[in-house]
């Protein structure tokens, strides 16, 4: 630690990480020292742990911590659970409320909506009858979308009971590309609703609502509800699913009556009880690599230091809350989440293949050696500051989670001591933080490992080229590699990675985690609904928490890309642009098969395009009302968002005009065409060109490029890669719940 700066803790070279430390976790001009000094409280352990890469706060720790000292209204938490709204508009609305106010200092949120009455029920109001549990998703999504965050939107999970008898409305809700769009959303899923898609049964759903006695029941056919759920993930890769049972089962809280959890946190790693909360920080794997041994004493000692290290923030940050439910559940529970960043790279350190039964059993190694290390360490603190407050010894020693994951040294230290905390481990996404240390993120194994940057030469120029992981990049230097395609197989990626490996890989961690972990299964376009289906079984046997999918080439794709093709995509629909102001209009002649006649084409130097068309008669015939109508529609088709490829699609099947053969066989020069539409269509062409314009020219290359595209997805094509971000227009990386830039840093979920 004896030159402390930004650039030798991330790297010379590393001007994308350091351009993150810079945007999201610097405050003001603070130096690296002063940054790390905030961060780490004081504690030179923390602060040696994240100068050597062993452990790292997430992002609202590193972000926020010490900030209320200077008049901060924040928080150190990603992640609440807000209490789910009771069956009434009161509560409905003070849920807003609570998620505006939380939102508003830093905090992602969770709502569970299964309390709410199902649609068409009666209500002792002036509507008689209510909308449903699903038509107040659009309240929380408005409330998510107005609040700000340091230049960004809060985070929201809505989720609902397979239960309910809206359910079947909640599964297809994100259909509509236009609606939810400022939260993921998740279905609660139970065994016995598992059970009755194996066998193929009916599964009754039930309402009891309280202030009337009135019961909604409605049957349904258990296989066809899960098919629907598997195919709007295999279109929309939304909702993900919770196996709710095992989230309840299998923690240390499972034998406690007394305790529920009431939703997840936004990327789903977080199951919390009403008004929880959750501090994360990871470990980071690959700094315990020395050559080519791991060191289990090493990450041993760490995981213990992590764990009172998030204690030491609980601390200090609970006054920090922003809603008294929270600061009460976090002082009753002390839930902390510690886990894990660069599982991908360690295995490809230890030449291990991702998946294989030698990666799963070393994993099983890591990941006993973490809890039993994290329960030791809770149990320690319990001796120094006593047990959370709501602790009762006889219900935690009975947990079939402690039971299969403390060794008998910690179980013995827990019942003379107890625990710190109710919950301890947790799988974030780490997506930013991943990027900026330049590793990869999560349980996930790696994305891919080249990205595509772009550059411009001196004469204006995109410059496309590729960037490799630092890992790949290393081992292709020393071996004289220069095709990644020659890397060995261990290099494992999401694109080539079996996804029935990586629900075994989950699975493992899983088995050592008494939280959750949020995950995402990269899928090729190629992959069908009923694999989808069979993939959320495996996991669902496997032990998973929760899961959500993502299919290359999906349906959602559209509304992620910041390059749109045709430009309709950028207005709402049914809504024309103004003409702009500084709009000249031009005259050209059109001569067709009946007469003369003459188009004002408004043409705007500011926006470099075509504005508004209309026609006049210049000379005798023409079908002059008709032609003019023609024109006003034309201009309208632009006006929305058109160009003139779409023009032209649209008039392409219509026959030639007899007028125009009649005249064309007495020797007449005409304009261009052989109907007046198209002929005021190549007008509108030739206007473009003498404008410098080529819209109409790259129509025509994205027509083709997309005719090519679905050629080559008919053939299997796989590439995953697609989704753009909205802040660089770079391919977006998908895994562990969230999307993530390699390029620019963006990050929409961590």
């Amino acid at each position: 630690m004896d030159v402390l700066n930004i650039k030798e803790w991330l790297g010379e070279d590393n001007t994308l990480g350091i351009d993150i430390w810079e945007k999201k976790y610097k405050f003001d001009g603070e130096t690296f020292v002063q940054w790390l000094d905030r961060v780490a409280g004081g504690d030179p352990k923390v602060k040696e742990m994240i100068w050597k890469k062993e452990f790292i706060f997430a992002g609202r720790i590193l972000s926020n911590r010490g900030l209320h000292k200077v008049g901060k209204k924040i928080t150190y938490s990603n992640c609440y659970v807000i209490t789910p709204p009771d069956d009434n508009i009161e509560s409905i609305f003070e849920t807003a409320k609570k998620l505006a106010r939380t939102f508003s200092y830093g905090g992602g949120c969770g709502v569970d909506i299964s309390n709410l009455r199902p649609k068409g029920s009666e209500v002792n109001n002036s509507a008689k009858h209510t909308t449903g549990a699903v038509s107040f998703m659009d309240l929380y999504n408005l409330t998510t979308d107005i609040i700000g965050q340091k230049g960004r939107r809060g985070a929201l999970m809505l989720s609902i009971d397979v239960n309910h008898p809206d359910v079947e409305d909640f599964i297809k809700v994100k259909s509509d590309l236009n609606k939810i769009q400022k939260a993921n959303i998740s279905v609660r899923i139970n065994d016995e609703f598992m059970k009755a898609v194996e066998k193929g049964d009916m599964f009754k759903t039930e309402f009891i609502v309280g202030d009337t006695g009135e019961t909604i029941t409605k049957k349904v056919n258990a296989r066809l509800l899960f098919k629907e759920l598997a195919r709007q993930n295999w279109n929309f890769a939304e909702p993900g699913v919770l196996f709710w049972d095992t989230i309840s089962n299998w923690n240390l809280l499972s034998e406690d009556e007394e305790f529920e959890y009431a939703g997840t946190n936004p990327c789903a790693e977080e199951p919390l009880p009403p008004g929880g909360s959750c501090l994360l920080g990871s470990i980071v794997l690959p700094s315990f690599i020395e050559g080519e041994v791991f060191n289990f004493e090493r990450l041993a000692e760490r995981v213990r230091d992590g764990v009172k290290a998030l204690n030491d923030v609980l601390d200090e940050g609970l006054p920090l809350h922003p809603l008294e439910e929270q600061r009460d559940s976090v002082r009753d529970w002390r839930q902390i989440g510690l886990g894990i960043l660069g599982l991908g790279d360690l295995l490809i350190n230890m030449k291990l293949k991702y998946g294989s039964p030698e990666s799963l059993e070393f994993c099983d190694k890591v990941s006993k050696t973490i809890v039993d290390n994290a329960l030791r360490a809770s149990a320690l603190l319990a001796k120094e500051q006593g047990s959370f407050p709501k602790y009762k010894k006889d219900k935690v020693l009975a947990s079939p989670f402690l039971k299969d994951n403390a060794s008998d040294e910690t179980i013995e230290l827990i019942e003379k001591y107890g625990l710190r905390n109710s919950q301890l481990l947790t799988i974030a996404p780490t997506g930013s933080i991943g990027t900026m240390l330049r590793t990869s993120t999560g349980i996930e194994p790696n994305f891919a490992f080249f990205y595509t940057r772009k550059t411009e030469s001196l004469h204006g120029e995109d410059v496309f080229y590729k960037v490799f992981t630092p890992i790949a990049k290393d081992y292709m230097d020393e071996n004289g590699i220069e095709d990644e395609n020659d890397l060995p197989d261990y290099f494992v990626t999401a694109q080539n990675l079996n996804p029935f490996d990586r629900i075994k890989m989950q699975g493992i961690w899983q088995r050592r985690i008494d939280a959750s972990i949020s995950s995402t299964i990269n899928l090729v376009h190629k992959t069908s609904i009923e694999e989808v289906e069979d993939l959320y079984i495996e996991a669902w046997k496997q032990g998973l928490k929760g899961m959500t999918i993502y299919r290359a080439g999906c349906a959602r794709e559209g509304i992620l890309s910041v390059k749109s093709e045709p430009k309709t995509l950028e207005l709402p629909r049914g809504e024309m642009k103004p003409i702009e102001e500084d709009t000249i209009y031009y005259p050209k002649a059109l001569k067709i098969g009946c007469g003369k006649l003459k188009v004002m084409i408004g043409y705007s130097p500011s926006a470099k395009s075509i504005q508004d068309i209309y026609v006049i008669r210049s000379g005798q015939g023409g079908c002059e009302k008709n032609i003019q109508a023609v024109a006003i529609y034309m201009s309208a088709m632009l006006r929305l968002g058109g160009n003139l490829f779409m023009m032209e699609r649209s008039i392409e099947g219509i026959s030639g005009c007899p007028s125009f053969a009649l005249a064309k066989g007495r020797g007449e020069e005409l304009t261009k065409g052989n109907t007046c539409p198209l002929a005021i269509l190549y007008l509108l062409k030739e206007f473009e060109k003498e404008m410098g314009l080529n819209d109409y020219e790259k129509a025509q290359e994205r027509k083709a490029k997309r005719e090519k595209q679905e050629i080559e997805r008919e053939k299997g094509y796989t590439d995953m890669n697609k989704v753009k971000c909205p802040e660089c227009g770079e391919e977006l990386e998908i895994s562990g719940g969230c999307y993530s830039c390699r390029s620019c840093g963006y990050s929409k979920c961590e």
